[in-house]
């Protein structure tokens, strides 16, 4: 019995001394696709109270990557640039939603790589993927139809606010080449 309490007070110190440490602040909450929930109004809990007439323009992207998540696009100078990045199952899972401190403080974006600036009343949506060379998976693109939709009708962003860029080839600040722009289109609130 007193080998068998060894082992496990042993076993526990080892497993406490490899976890990771807790999030901080400042780290990103995620919204997990398998949770499905009917509305993503849980993106509207934040730190900092979601002012009207605050954010005007939904900005959306392609990391440029084929894989990441919230972690791995944060710079260790100025975090994560975006509010919101949605994992495409390699580094985060397909279709969650991670929701960064950026959006959780209410604090503009940061521009993307390749970009001198971006509206300070944009809010930045990043999924991760490389659609210059690749499609976004089927999960991806419900669940941003989900989130836009939610940020639209909150907020009141209408459709033509809704931007990406699609000139700027093999850019993280753009789109990609094989984004589905006109069936994404076609999911927005006027």
């Amino acid at each position: 019995m007193a080998s068998l309490a060894c082992v496990l007070t042993l076993t526990s110190a080892l497993l406490l001394a490899l976890a990771p440490p807790p999030l901080v602040p400042d780290a990103s909450a995620s919204l997990f696709a398998v949770d499905n929930p009917a509305s993503l109004d849980v993106v509207f809990d934040t730190a900092v109270e979601v002012r009207p007439g605050r954010w005007t323009y939904i900005y959306v992207r392609h990391s440029a990557t084929p894989t990441g998540s919230a972690a791995t696009l944060a710079t260790p100078r100025n975090g994560l640039g975006d509010h919101f990045v949605i994992g495409n199952g390699d580094g985060a899972i397909d279709g969650e939603i991670q929701i960064g401190q950026r959006w959780n403080h209410q604090t503009p974006a940061a521009p993307p790589p390749q970009a001198a600036e971006i509206d300070p009343t944009c809010i930045s949506i990043c999924l991760i993927g490389d659609f210059d060379r690749s499609l976004p998976t089927p999960t991806q693109m419900r669940r941003l139809a989900q989130l836009v939709n939610t940020l639209q009708g909150k907020l009141g962003v209408s459709a033509d606010r809704v931007s990406f860029i699609t000139t700027q080839p093999n850019s993280a600040a753009a789109i990609g080449k094989y984004f589905p722009s006109t069936a994404f289109r076609s999911q927005l609130i006027p």
